[in-house]
């Protein structure tokens, strides 16, 4: 079944939960038993019919949140553990991807991907914590783009090394409080986000991050719950994108050097207006 390190969540929090990663993961929430509290701008009520069939044990509530809202999101966590109990296991899914070079990108463009990846990681956070107990368990959810900066990702990839810092800081905290904490840092993964992005996106990005692979959601979801199973901090599923991770980190000058060469193929291929 489920083989949770600690035994399977009774509890868990969920930002970004009615679509994506977080839809699914919630799916696998419900099927190991655990309760959850889905904290998202929109969960529509035949989504919520579906999730409340799949555990006759495990309840599921879903709460409107602007995750960028600190106070909001304080106020719903604190209905939540009122109504399910406090959480033993939370995951903050939410998050936008925005892209352009920088010398294109607006502030606005720039500062709401800040406000939602990682503002929104920080409220997460601090809703959660007011109320996890040792023995949880926080993940948040950052990218391989918070370890290594790629054409277009100005605004995604700053807010990603933030959020891989602040899990950083967090893990080296919560630690002696008996808390665990997790980063996930997937590649692309087959969502309407990413779909998105290649419809508006750079040319030249999508040349630099095959690098790391495109994988199926079911995929990515099973690699992320494998390591959230084993409480692992920094996870990545899948082969490409773990190498990825490990040239970024080890082997910093060649890995700059191969995604040079992809810039500059792209760009022969496409140029740079059509390219952007």
């Amino acid at each position: 079944m489920s083989n949770w390190k600690h035994g399977a969540p009774k509890v868990a929090f969920v930002s970004g939960g009615g679509s994506g990663i977080g839809l699914n993961l919630t799916r696998a929430l419900l099927k190991d038993g655990a309760s959850v509290a889905i904290f998202d701008l929109k969960v529509d009520d035949a989504l919520l019919n579906d999730l409340h069939g799949l555990s006759p044990n495990a309840r599921v509530e879903r709460y409107f949140v602007d995750i960028t809202d600190s106070d909001a999101v304080e106020k719903s966590m604190e209905e939540a553990a009122s109504t399910l109990g406090a959480p033993d296991f939370a995951i903050n899914c939410a998050g936008i991807l925005r892209t352009a070079v920088f010398t294109e990108m607006s502030y606005a463009m720039f500062d709401q991907s800040m406000k939602v990846n990682l503002y929104g990681s920080r409220n997460f956070a601090a809703g959660v914590l007011k109320h996890m107990q040792s023995g949880g368990h926080l993940a948040l959810i950052a990218s391989l783009a918070g370890m290594c900066g790629s054409y277009t990702h100005g605004a995604y990839a700053t807010s990603k090394f933030g959020v891989v810092g602040l899990a950083e800081v967090l893990r080296t905290e919560m630690k002696p409080k008996g808390i665990d904490v997790s980063v996930v840092c997937p590649g692309e993964i087959s969502t309407p986000m990413l779909d998105e992005e290649r419809r508006v996106g750079s040319k030249v990005t999508e040349i630099v991050n095959e690098f790391a692979g495109v994988l199926p959601v079911e995929v990515a979801v099973q690699g992320i719950l494998d390591g959230l199973r084993k409480r692992t901090f920094m996870i990545t599923p899948g082969f490409k994108a773990k190498l990825t991770r490990y040239l970024a980190r080890s082997h910093t000058g060649l890995f700059r050097w191969i995604v040079d060469k992809k810039v500059a193929k792209a760009l022969k291929l496409f140029g740079e207006k059509t390219a952007v």
